[in-house]
């Protein structure tokens, strides 16, 4: 929204350069609510690091939207000084651009610069840590005596309860 506002406030001196100045004011904003928000749960490496990482994927972010800018201006020959409809059609540039560079920047935000802390237990070995204990305690649990349905199991049945008692006392 920010990069949006400056980008229509400073339009006058043309579209490019409007989007760079308003890049370089919405990153600033972004970083912060970014790291407070967006990815404040994951571990720091320092703001430094972070920003400096930050601008420079912004800066791949602010290529991707001047690409789309420069193809509307220059390719397509809207202009910001022409009609309502070319000041539309700057704007939805404006936004193709924003929505392009947006992708590429969460995913690069991710891997690069707010990096999941290396401590922290994933999903899946929280998963498996919490099977193991079910089995344990189930492989500790007193045996169900269950009833004998036919003749095996009526001779087999003390012969099962016996090995069971046994295994849990070898176990002790």
């Amino acid at each position: 929204m920010l990069d949006f506002i400056v980008y229509n406030l400073l339009l006058g001196i043309g579209p490019l350069k409007s989007k760079v100045v308003a890049t370089i004011i919405a990153t600033t904003a972004s970083y912060v609510m970014n790291r407070q928000w967006t990815f404040g749960n994951r571990g720091r490496a320092g703001v430094r690091r972070e920003y400096v990482l930050f601008f420079g994927l912004n800066l791949v972010g602010l290529m991707i939207q001047l690409g789309v800018l420069g193809t509307a201006k220059y390719g397509l020959g809207f202009s910001e000084h022409g009609t309502t409809s070319d000041w539309i059609a700057l704007n939805v540039a404006n936004a193709f651009g924003v929505g392009i560079a947006m992708v590429f920047r969460f995913w690069a935000y991710r891997q690069f610069v707010f990096t999941a802390p290396e401590t922290a237990v994933s999903e899946v070995e929280a998963v498996e840590v919490a099977l193991t204990d079910i089995a344990l305690t189930e492989l500790h649990a007193a045996p169900v005596q269950r009833q004998p349905t036919d003749d095996f199991d009526e001779l087999t049945a003390p012969l099962e309860a016996e090995l069971t008692e046994s295994e849990l006392a070898d176990r002790s």
